[in-house]
């Protein structure tokens, strides 16, 4: 398994926001990862990422415990993140966006390294001396996206990519997000609000409902469950 959560807990201050949060993941798999705002999805990726200390549980990485592992080694062992808001440098310039993030994370045989990130989003390519906060919103997520798997990234962690996005740009997005990761046996763990796309890409789905697992197993199966409800 590339990702293996076991009983996580993790919260804010004197409040534990999800609990007993358990599944594990294998290569190429995309998880559909939903539930209501405040049901605990951005919580668990902050916890699975160490931007948050566990409170309980234990989360592996390629076999490997994460334990008290730094968000840095995170990344370098190939954990990444694509926070909610995008997460670039908005006063730097397309290319400068890159090759920041390719210096640390982009090594000789590297699965993504600076012309395949062009190749991929030709848009970024023609927009390099562009100042990444003058871009649109979709230029934007793509620069995102670019900078969470330049390197050699084995699992993303995809906190709402969609916010923001026309309807067919969010399409577009996802068809890439789904060709990555299974032409590159890449993970993903996808928390999304457009419930609809999500699905369309999805190999197996979580509901979380106040801080818990309700549900767990295949998109046919959640639109089946009584949980489908919650959307």
């Amino acid at each position: 398994m590339v990702l293996r959560l076991s009983g996580v807990a993790a919260g804010y201050g004197p409040k534990t926001v999800v609990s007993d949060v358990s599944f594990a993941l294998e290569p190429g798999q995309i998880l559909a990862f939903l539930g209501h705002n405040g049901a605990g999805k951005t919580t668990t990726l902050k916890a699975i990422m160490g931007l948050l200390p566990l409170r309980g549980g234990a989360v592996e990485f390629d076999g490997r415990s994460l334990g008290r592992t730094s968000v840095a080694d995170r990344v370098a062992m190939g954990l990444r993140l694509l926070p909610e808001g995008r997460g670039i440098f908005p006063d730097l310039s397309v290319e400068e966006n890159i090759d920041v993030v390719a210096a640390r994370n982009v090594v000789p045989g590297a699965m993504f390294d600076i012309p395949a990130i062009y190749k991929l989003f030709p848009v970024l390519d023609e927009r390099r001396d562009t100042r990444s906060g003058s871009l649109s919103g979709g230029q934007q997520q793509m620069l995102a996206m670019s900078l969470a798997i330049l390197g050699s990234p084995r699992c993303l962690l995809l906190d709402e990519p969609s916010i923001g996005l026309a309807p067919n740009l969010v399409e577009r997005m996802f068809e890439q997000v789904h060709d990555v990761c299974k032409s590159h046996a890449m993970t993903a763990v996808l928390v999304e609000q457009n419930v609809a796309a999500a699905m369309k890409i999805a190999d197996r789905v979580i509901i979380m409902n106040n801080g818990v697992i309700v549900f767990d197993g295949l998109p046919d199966e959640a639109r089946a469950s009584d949980f489908w409800s919650y959307f």
